[in-house]
């Protein structure tokens, strides 16, 4: 790949426009969209100001987005899924039964563990935090538990999502940034969560040993009623998840998977929750919509097309900035730090977890933290006969793990909104989270390193 020649004062000064332009989004409460957008302006009119054309600036841009023209396709489609999956009674469905044996386990523990299922087949965090996530805290406060437990036990379940489900929009753009098929980084990615995920169970089971309660029955049977008065409910609903869990780990591509499940419980909405044609197609562009007043059934207005717009224009500005970044070479000072500071497999493993969680620290979303390190450090992996497979896991369980967990981040700004609860608070309990990061280091770097995908 050809580089300019643009002077390195430059790339720090648009890193550090980035940065400031994204903390001024968030706090002025706009899309990040407006202040990555602005950052490019900058970007291409210094570029100019240097010798480059627009037009061959824009030329490297478009041949970035063309280099992953398939995600934006599987982010629209999985907005869509979200809302068909809500419309057909899968997610409620998967929240009634949840509720069905609540009061025979442990508070703590049963939230965890239900939030990191709803969030495996709805494939969102963010949206698992906004349906299940509600009805668990609402119940979990009103029975005396300590948010910030209960909102940490909630987080490290519901952000499985990102990490684990195949029909998540951040482990899809990982493996498309990386292009990797799902089922062997599934593989790797499980290998590290799930000691990870034992080890937080046993740790959330100790502290519903410590605070436990007399669940509100009424409470409990409300929200049951509720579901049943707006949705026809059956265990056969669930062979839609299942369909796409079974072709996911078959092998076949992502599109078609989403595509097949969308039509499944789009058929299901129609003929089963007996919804119209036009609500359908509603459901699809503007997310699931309902007039029943109850607050908990309109928690689940999440989902559609448009609510994915505002993402693939973050992937899009983050992918340009990292396009123009490496045309005028200064992303090789970077990667060539990291390879000069990493002489074993231990320690690029760990200098990869820190480049990601960095650049996530400083974006506030975790797209620049997965494409940077998931497009430079391939070699440097293979240095330490590691495949790419492994470059993803490690991406997933550090960098992509930890963003939710800091205050400024886009997550834990909405995770503020929906719960009062900051991050402060609840990142000390997200042991999921806290777990994988450290895991990730050691096994990758020591026990895992030569098992083959």
């Amino acid at each position: 790949m050809t580089h300019k020649s643009v002077p390195k004062r430059w790339g720090i000064f648009i890193a550090i426009l980035f940065s400031v332009s994204i903390f001024s989004s968030l706090l002025i409460n706009i899309t990040l969209v407006y202040g990555i957008a602005f950052t490019l302006a900058v970007a291409l009119t210094i570029l100019k100001l240097n010798g480059i054309l627009f037009k061959e600036s824009l030329s490297w841009i478009i041949e970035g987005l063309l280099s992953i023209k398939t995600i934006f396709i599987l982010v629209i489609l999985i907005g869509i899924n979200v809302a068909m999956w809500i419309s057909s009674g899968v997610v409620p469905g998967l929240i009634f039964y949840g509720f069905a044996i609540v009061d025979k386990v442990y508070f703590i523990l049963f939230a965890y563990l239900m939030s990191a299922l709803v969030a495996f087949f709805l494939g969102t965090g963010l949206g698992t935090l906004s349906t299940m996530g509600v009805a668990l805290f609402t119940l979990g406060v009103s029975i005396g538990m300590p948010k910030g437990i209960l909102v940490g036990a909630l987080m490290s379940g519901a952000y499985v999502a990102d990490r684990l489900s195949p029909i998540s929009a951040l482990v899809n753009f990982t493996t498309e940034t990386i292009q990797i098929k799902f089922k062997p980084y599934f593989k790797k990615t499980i290998m590290v969560m799930l000691p990870a995920a034992i080890l937080a169970g046993i740790t959330y089971y100790f502290l519903s040993l410590k605070y436990q309660s007399i669940l509100s029955v009424e409470e409990m049977m409300a929200y049951k009623e509720a579901i049943l008065n707006n949705f026809v409910i059956s265990p056969w609903l669930f062979i839609i998840p299942v369909v796409v869990l079974w072709l996911s780990f078959r092998g076949v591509r992502a599109v078609y998977v989403l595509g097949i499940g969308i039509a499944l419980s789009a058929g299901v909405t129609l003929f089963v929750q007996n919804q119209s044609i036009g609500s359908i197609v509603n459901f699809m562009i503007w997310g699931f919509k309902t007039t029943n007043p109850s607050a908990f059934i309109q928690s689940l207005e999440i989902g559609g097309a448009y609510a994915m717009v505002e993402v693939i224009f973050i992937i899009m500005a983050g992918l340009s900035l990292s396009t123009l970044y490496d045309k005028c070479g200064w992303i090789s000072p970077f990667i060539n730090f990291m390879t000069l500071h990493s002489k074993s497999a231990l320690q690029t493993v760990l200098n990869t977890g820190l480049l990601s969680t960095g650049l996530n620290a400083l974006t506030c979303d975790q797209t620049v933290g997965i494409l940077i390190p998931g497009r430079y450090l391939k070699p440097l992996f293979k240095k330490y006969n590691m495949d790419e497979n492994t470059l993803a896991q490690v991406i997933a369980n550090t960098g992509t793990a930890l963003a939710p967990l800091m205050p400024w981040n886009v997550n834990a700004i909405i995770v503020f909104a929906i719960t009062g609860v900051s991050a402060l608070e609840y990142a000390p309990f997200t042991f999921l989270n806290l777990y994988s990061f450290p895991l990730a280091v050691i096994l990758t770097g020591w026990v895992y390193r030569h098992i083959k995908s």
